[in-house]
């Protein structure tokens, strides 16, 4: 026995020690207990009656384990009455029985018999009783087996022949020795032999193994006698590949009976099958017997059979030459209820979904081939199949190949061999859609837009567009200020080409407009952004005050009328696109005069300049003008402070203080976003802007409904210019800002210059500081033209 030492070692050692504790020391302890792998120390005993106890619920105990060749290599001096093992090859325990001297099995059974037929024992094998041909063994037919037990136990032995008949027993052997076994036969003799024969070779297994002694049987032939007509016999029922043999399969045989008797009748093996059929013949004469067939064809083709019988007469007792017919595959196919299965697209490559379920009728079984034409790039087959089974079934055909066009493909489909005619399969493509991209840099349009000037068929926009799938197309834009573009139509071509879309609808305000471009193009990157620049309407511009201040009253060389009558600066095709700048001179005219001025021309932007100070009446109008009209005030003002803080207060709603205390000739630009800062006619913020001599004016307390654009320089709380959040308002502290002209070079005085064609320049000024005035009048003129055509009311009239 082998014992592990592992984690339990002091369990099992101490279990050891007490057995041994226990052994020599007999007087000082009653009987040993180990519970749990525990040795009981305690008062707690063994079961009475016992030397020693395990106790568990959750272990046993385990014994050793010895396959039955280890087992009997135990030597016998070290057999004990008793001795005890767990038997791994019968899965029993086994013990040792002095008495008996053999080890015998606790499972109830003794163990299999250990014997053998010797070579003298075989020889003495005997068949008992008459075996004939055709005549069902009795209880005289039985063979006798001598054999030699080594070791006593249960034993089965059979004895087995191919001529349908056999012997079996079995027992219990009691002990060694010598025995001889009779086996009662079982079954009919189907053959008989010649005499001088050796007859049926008899198999002889002893307990599940043969043994090489061989015996023989002879059985006598039966008496019996007929001619077979060989020319009347015919094969019966179909023969396919692959199919077994059933009872409609027969050769029917006509005989002449002249003995009776048993008989029989078989074919040899050809093509997997052949015929074969006993019997007995009670009466003489002509008789047709039937020999059924078994196995299964496995070719087609004509099998030629031998036949041969127990007939006494050996002429007319066989035939040769017998035809049976195997039917070679043969099917029709219906290519009209095809399943087409798959997605099939116009140049995408097929794959393993893209079958055709084929339905077809077989008339005979057979290997085949199914295979389509190749037609549109693309074909089916279904490789090698072995059609196993008659009648209707589906096949299913693979398809490989790209498909090179959409529609309908016409496709043959043949088979080889055993096909019964063609049919043509159908097979539908779905075109590619329309696939196209557009070239977004290239886009272009025509005509002119203005605003509420309907479009008509000059105002297009024209889209390159390269066609790489043809079909219907569909370019559109969203509607963006009242209009929108759109183009349908049909690609028959693919390659470059145009694409014109025609604008409908009426504009509603001048600037630029983006539009995006959308077309139903199925490969993506079909979406392209094209501006429009629309044409403000003609604006009407109220100048109040007086000289080159205002541009009512300035001259055409003068900065503030200069830069608003230059075409290129506003006008059709100018910077900022506008039909035109109307200009009016107020002067000076205050309260009605002032708001019959501004009806009767329907004001859209006023500019106020030097020496205009509004009345209290005059502030009333321009605050209506501002909040109602929806129009645009830029106002400059430096010689009345009341009335300057009394107009931003009104249009503001606030409480300002406004001041000319520590005026500068410069005020820097605050680096803030805003259409005045950043506008159509540069960016300037961060720059400064300069005050027509030191006077200017600076508002404090300003509310948070406007923004700051300017402040004085050296006192950042001070602000020198500021445009209403919301409202068309922008104030700035010098009412001579936009003064200048193309030759002023003072760095005090005239700080707007220009170009003799009215362009705007920036002008080197005090202390070396360079002001953008001309800019910042050029970019807030901008804005008012914008702000006025979205929001001006031109059907107010101000009370």
């Amino acid at each position: 026995m082998k014992i592990e030492i592992s984690k339990m070692r002091k369990v099992i050692l101490s279990m050891v020690f007490s057995l041994l504790s226990f052994c020599s020391l007999f007087a000082q302890v009653e009987s040993t207990k180990i519970k749990d792998g525990t040795v009981s120390a305690g008062a707690e005993k063994a079961f009475p009656g016992a030397l020693f106890e395990l106790e568990s619920t959750n272990k046993g105990m385990l014994t050793s384990r010895l396959t039955t060749a280890q087992r009997d290599g135990i030597s016998a001096g070290n057999l004990t009455d008793g001795l005890l093992i767990f038997n791994i090859t019968t899965g029993c325990f086994d013990y040792w029985s002095k008495a008996q001297g053999v080890w015998l099995s606790i499972c109830g059974t003794p163990p299999p018999a250990v014997f053998n037929v010797s070579t003298v024992q075989c020889g003495q094998i005997k068949a008992n009783g008459n075996f004939k041909q055709g005549e069902t063994l009795a209880l005289s037919n039985y063979l006798n087996i001598p054999v030699t037990v080594t070791q006593p136990g249960t034993y089965t032995v059979s004895a087995t022949t191919a001529n349908g008949y056999y012997f079996n027993t079995s027992g219990t052997f009691p002990s060694a020795g010598s025995y001889v076994l009779s086996l009662p036969g079982v079954g009919t003799p189907n053959s008989g032999y010649d005499v001088g024969n050796a007859g049926d070779a008899v198999t002889i297994s002893l307990n599940g193994i043969d043994i090489s002694c061989v015996p023989h049987i002879f059985v006598e032939n039966a008496s019996v006698d007929f001619a077979i007509s060989c020319a009347s016999i015919n094969p019966e029922g179909t023969y396919f590949i692959g199919v077994p043999l059933t009872a409609s399969n027969k050769l029917s045989v006509s005989v002449n009976v002249t003995s009776v008797g048993f008989w029989s009748m078989k074919t040899n093996t050809v093509n997997g099958y052949s015929f074969s059929a006993t019997g007995t013949f009670t009466t003489t004469g002509n008789q047709t017997i039937e020999l059924l067939g078994t196995g299964t064809p496995v070719a087609s083709g004509i099998n030629n059979f031998n036949l041969s019988s127990n007939a006494t007469t050996v002429a007319g007792a066989s035939c040769s030459g017998i035809p049976v017919k195997v039917a070679p595959v043969g099917y029709t196919i219906d290519c009209n209820s095809i399943t087409q299965n798959g997605s099939y697209m116009q140049d995408v490559s097929l794959i393993a979904a893209n079958t055709i379920t084929l339905p077809i009728n077989v008339t005979a079984t057979g290997e085949t081939t199914i295979t389509t034409s190749t037609a549109n790039g693309i074909s089916f087959t279904s490789g090698l199949i072995n059609l196993s089974t008659l009648g209707q079934q589906n096949v299913t055909l693979i398809g490989s190949g790209k498909p090179v066009a959409g529609g309908t493909t016409d496709l043959i489909v043949s088979g080889t061999p055993g096909v019964v005619g063609t049919c043509t399969l159908k097979v539908v493509i779905a075109g590619q859609p329309v696939a196209y991209t557009t070239n977004c840099t290239g886009i272009t349009t025509s005509g002119t837009y203005a605003p509420g000037v309907t479009m008509n068929g000059t105002n297009t926009m024209t889209v390159p567009v390269n066609v790489s799938y043809v079909g219907a197309y569909t370019i559109n834009t969203n509607t963006v200020n009242g209009i929108s573009f759109s183009a349908t139509g049909t690609f028959a071509t693919t390659g470059a080409q145009n694409v014109v879309m025609t604008a409908t609808g009426t504009p509603a305000s001048g600037g630029s407009f983006t539009y995006a471009i959308t077309a139903n193009s199925t490969n993506g990157g079909a979406t392209c952004n094209k501006s429009i620049s629309f044409v403000f309407r003609t604006m009407q511009v109220l100048g109040l005050g007086s000289g080159m201040y205002q541009p009512g009253t300035a001259g055409t060389a003068e900065a503030s009328r200069a830069i608003l009558a230059s075409s290129s600066n506003f006008g059709p095709t100018g910077t900022v696109q506008v039909q035109s700048l109307k200009i009016i001179n107020g002067a000076n005219n205050d309260g009605n005069a002032l708001k019959n001025l501004i009806n009767t021309n329907n004001i859209d932007i006023i500019v106020i300049g030097y020496n205009y100070t509004p009345n209290a009446a005059s502030i009333l109008v321009l605050n209506d003008f501002v909040k109602n009209k929806k129009g645009v005030i830029i106002h400059s003002q430096e010689n009345d402070a009341s009335g300057t803080t009394n107009l931003i207060n009104t249009i503001c709603g606030s409480s300002v203080s406004v001041s000319g205390t520590g005026t500068t000739y410069t005020n820097p630009i605050l680096n803030v976003s805003d259409p005045l800062l950043e506008g159509p006619f540069g960016n300037i913020k961060g720059f400064d802007l300069g005050s027509d001599v030191n006077n200017s004016y600076y508002v404090t307390g300003l509310p948070t409904n406007v923004t700051v654009l300017a402040t004085q320089r050296g006192n950042a709380s001070r602000v020198f210019t500021f445009k209403h959040n919301t409202l068309g308002y922008v104030y700035i502290g010098d009412s001579g800002w936009t003064a200048g002209t193309s030759g002023n070079t003072s760095t005090t005085t005239w700080p707007a210059k220009i170009t003799s064609t009215g362009l705007v320049q920036s002008k080197a000024y005090d202390g070396g500081i360079t002001v953008y005035n001309s800019m910042m009048y050029a970019n807030t003129m901008a804005w008012a033209i914008k702000y006025a055509q979205e929001n001006v009311n031109p059907t107010y009239l101000i009370p």
